[in-house]
């Protein structure tokens, strides 16, 4: 699933007019200029996942499922559930599943496989 600048953009201006904040209201709260806001809602910046970990609550939103809506957690990447990531029938620690959101798809990927695979080597083994 690819996300452009503009989609993350009109998905953050919606939750915010939706919660309802004004744009310098969400700059307060979040602490990201409004100038940077409004470019992001206009589709002329992509946020980085700092920016999001900064303004999703304020919007509604929890961090992963704004993450996932940036494209920054793949739809094939388990999700976070309330006891961590879940992956092949097992869940990551919060802090873990955090940290891991701000990497990279392809990081979240190959993290998620490498962790399915000692789980089943050691589900075998047993």
């Amino acid at each position: 699933m690819v996300i452009d600048a503009a989609n993350i953009g009109k998905i953050i201006k919606h939750q915010r007019v939706t919660t309802p904040l004004t744009l310098h209201k969400l700059s307060e709260l979040s602490g990201v200029s409004p100038s940077y806001l409004g470019r992001i809602e206009r589709g002329q910046r992509f946020p980085s996942a700092r920016i999001l970990q900064k303004i999703a609550k304020h919007i509604g939103f929890n961090e992963d499922e704004l993450f996932a809506q940036a494209g920054y957690l793949s739809p094939q990447t388990p999700h976070v559930a309330d006891n961590g990531l879940d992956y092949a029938g097992g869940a990551l620690d919060p802090y873990v599943a955090r940290v891991l959101a701000q990497e990279p798809v392809e990081i979240q990927r190959s993290v998620i496989a490498i962790l399915t695979m000692i789980k089943t080597i050691a589900r075998n083994t047993s």
